[in-house]
């Protein structure tokens, strides 16, 4: 059984590398694929993947997708996103899906599959006025501005003040950005990380941020993580609802508890887990393994 692990970094991230070792360890062949080295090749009898510029055709059972990499051109993220298209046209089966996987990367649509099926989440918008952004901050009080794609919580600024709503979205328009605009949601100092494979939540956990100062509670701005013994039967629900608007295989979903119920902020479809493995003891990349190699086999 041969299964890929697929990112875009010139050394295997941490994650990737637990993946393979936990493939290896069920007995799989497991290798590590960059984007930017897989061709895609179609054409008379030809309609195969090669990797490398050996290009002879690349097979495996199995293609597990972290990372497409940091693309500068729009030519070159069509490339590698049809890359997995033409992978999956091939029978391969790829977790998560490509179209999955890109739908959960950007933030707004999985917010507004979400909303659209009855998923509580906030009063979000995307804009390119400056204009605009800064009237909805007037309107919406509190907002939080983010990055429409990112992660770890990095390049998220709250603002009550329209006028530094109005310079942060006046920068990203004259940087060609999208303005991410999103209602800021109270929450006790802490929001819920439910990590779902399949069929099964492998774990919940409060992210509680230790500093009065910091808002955020991700573990990369240090927050530290609180195992969530038994989940109430609503946030289960709901975290397997999720996983299937979005056609996920895995994901990492965020949600913050307020006093109207659950609230969804976020789907991530290549979750770290560092910080919670070292918490926990859990170790998802094997979780993930054996997920995959069950599918293979049935």
């Amino acid at each position: 059984m041969k299964i890929a692990v697929v990112a875009d970094k010139p050394v295997p991230p941490w994650s990737v590398r637990q993946i393979i070792l936990a493939l290896e360890e069920f007995g799989a062949t497991a290798m590590y694929l960059r984007p930017s080295n897989i061709t895609s090749i179609i054409g008379g009898d030809n309609f195969y993947i090669a990797y490398t510029n050996t290009l002879k055709p690349f097979e495996s059972d199995a293609i597990i997708l972290r990372d497409l990499g940091a693309t500068t051109t729009i030519e070159v993220f069509l490339r590698r996103v049809d890359i997995f298209r033409h992978i999956e046209e091939t029978g391969t089966l790829v977790i998560n899906p490509i179209n999955s996987y890109i739908v959960a990367r950007d933030k707004y649509l999985s917010l507004l599959l979400l909303s659209k099926a009855g998923i509580p989440t906030p009063k979000t918008a995307v804009v390119e006025d400056f204009y605009s952004a800064t009237k909805l901050a007037e309107i919406w009080g509190k907002v939080v501005v983010k990055p429409l794609i990112g992660s770890m919580g990095f390049g998220i600024v709250k603002a009550e003040d329209p006028d530094i709503v109005y310079n942060i979205a006046r920068t990203l328009s004259q940087l060609h950005q999208p303005i991410y605009i999103q209602e800021y949601i109270e929450k006790p100092g802490r929001d819920i990380r439910v990590l779902i494979i399949g069929d099964e939540i492998i774990v919940a956990y409060y992210r509680i941020q230790q500093n009065i100062e910091n808002w955020k509670t991700n573990i990369a701005q240090g927050a530290y993580a609180n195992i969530i013994e038994k989940i109430d039967k609503e946030l289960e629900t709901l975290s397997f609802k999720i996983l299937k608007i979005l056609n996920l295989h895995y994901a990492g979903i965020d949600v913050a508890e307020t006093k109207n119920g659950y609230v969804v902020f976020e789907v991530n479809a290549s979750p770290q887990w560092r910080g919670i493995q070292r918490a926990s003891g859990i170790n998802p990349a094997k979780k993930l393994a054996e997920y995959v190699i069950s599918l293979i086999k049935h």
